[in-house]
This record gives C-alpha cells, structure tokens and sequence, in this order.
C-alpha cells in the first residue's frame, strides 16, 4: 500500500555526476512540471559534459529492488525509464513492469551518451528491443538511437 497518496512518476535510471542527463535531469524536468519523483538507480557514472570515465554497474536484484519499494510507498502513476546498461537490467526492470501492467511506462532507449561513450553493453539491444520496449507505452529515441533500434544504415 502506497504511503505517499500524490501521484508519483518512478523514475529508472543512471546517475551523471556533471547534471547534465540521467536521473538527476529527469527529476527535475519532471518536478517543473509540478509531480513528485521516487527512483531506482541502475548505474553510476563519473562524467563531465566532455566525457565519461567511468560506469559502475547496480546488480539487478537490487535495481528490481527499489523499484518495487518505490511503487509500494508511493502511488505511482508512471515509470520513466532511461540508462539500462545491461541486459541483466532491463530483464530485472522488464520483471517489475509485467508485475505492474496498469502502471504505464515511457522508455528513453539511452545507447550511448552525447561524447561517444557507449552505455548499453553490446547484445543488450535485442533484449532491449523484444523483452522491455513492448512494455512501454512510448519510445523516446533520438535519431542515432532510431536508427539503431530499427537496424538503419544511418546508425553507422
């Protein structure tokens, strides 16, 4: 039973140390709007705006986790999903939203971050593709994210 009764947007993601993307960026573009965030933190990365050194990887029970103790304390009314990282992970998220069906969910397939570095590992894609993104209501790629999702040349 959710402890908090105004509505919350669970918010599934990576952390950027700079505050330029991931978890930090979607809760405050989603707190400008006027709703209330919770998060499940799957990855945290060392960046700056020009590069990123370092991912350290959340196992995926614990991602799965704190999901599913977001959506108890709070009344969720969506999930916002972004940075994955592995197909460990979006296996664990894809878990929690078949046990959440009514709750709708909005993916922002994040592949590689703007200087190049990738994010997902490689073979993570197809999970991606055939396991979570069914699952979401609305896809959010930008062109290059399009492009690899859909098998374009335009991805080279």
């Amino acid at each position: 039973m959710a402890l908090r009764r105004e509505p919350h947007v669970l918010v599934v993601g990576g952390s950027d140390s700079s505050g330029g993307a991931g978890i930090a960026r979607d809760i405050e573009t989603i707190s400008a709007l006027d709703l209330r965030t919770c998060l499940a933190v799957t990855t945290v990365t060392v960046q700056t705006h020009e590069a990123v050194t370092e991912i350290h990887k959340l196992q995926p029970g614990l991602v799965a986790d704190q999901m599913r103790a977001a959506l108890q304390a709070n009344a969720v009314g969506a999930i916002k999903i972004g940075m994955l990282a592995t197909e460990q992970i979006i296996v664990a998220v894809a878990d929690v939203l078949r046990q959440n069906p009514q709750i709708p969910a909005v993916i922002d397939p994040v592949l590689v971050s703007s200087s190049g570095w990738p994010l997902l590992d490689a073979g993570a894609i197809g999970v991606l593709k055939h396991e979570l993104i069914p699952l979401c209501r609305l896809v959010t790629p930008n062109l290059i994210e399009l492009a690899v999702l859909a098998g374009s040349d335009l991805a080279i």
